[in-house]
């Protein structure tokens, strides 16, 4: 019931979204919620925290240009490269709201932990301790795969994502 409610007021009833109606088996209902917690946690870290490192080079993301961008290599100069980047003070603000949103929160919870005890006794628990044995493991393949790397990738290392989105 609540999916078609998301579906008639969250996607105005527009089918071409590819957002569901309705779940007719729970592999689907498991499906959906697997992809709204991926996005709300693996995803949004991935994006958010990753920022910094391949935005800080301006001409990577400039967040203006003066001129539009060479449409082939080779053919443009230097000069006429960097006339077309940004000033310094919109590059100055643009870095600093990045450095910024790269900042985990101050009361970041990474995934698959709780600050409140939601989880506390029983098969709930016990559900949340493999969980979290499962995401060391992943956090030791990835550090582990990571040092063999030139430019290692560490955004999606299950220690650094948050439990949810926090800006």
């Amino acid at each position: 019931m609540w999916i078609q409610e998301i579906f008639t007021h969250g996607a105005l009833g527009q089918s071409e979204t590819g957002f569901p109606q309705a779940f007719q088996t729970k592999a689907e209902l498991c499906t959906f919620v697997t992809m709204v917690i991926f996005s709300c946690s693996a995803l949004h870290s991935a994006v958010n925290f990753s920022q910094v490192d391949f935005n800080l080079w301006m001409p990577n993301c400039p967040a203006s240009m003066s001129s539009p961008p060479p449409q082939s290599k080779n053919c443009v100069s230097r000069d006429e490269l960097l006339s077309s980047l940004p000033p310094v003070n919109a590059t100055c603000g643009v870095l600093t709201t990045l450095i910024l949103l790269s900042q985990p929160s101050l009361d970041f919870v990474r995934l698959g932990h709780y600050r409140e005890p939601y989880f506390s006794s029983g098969a709930p628990r016990r559900l949340v301790e493999e969980l979290q044995t499962e995401l060391r493991a992943i956090s030791s393949e990835i550090a582990e795969r990571n040092n063999k790397l030139l430019l290692p990738y560490p955004y999606l290392a299950p220690e650094r994502i948050e439990n949810n989105v926090a800006i």
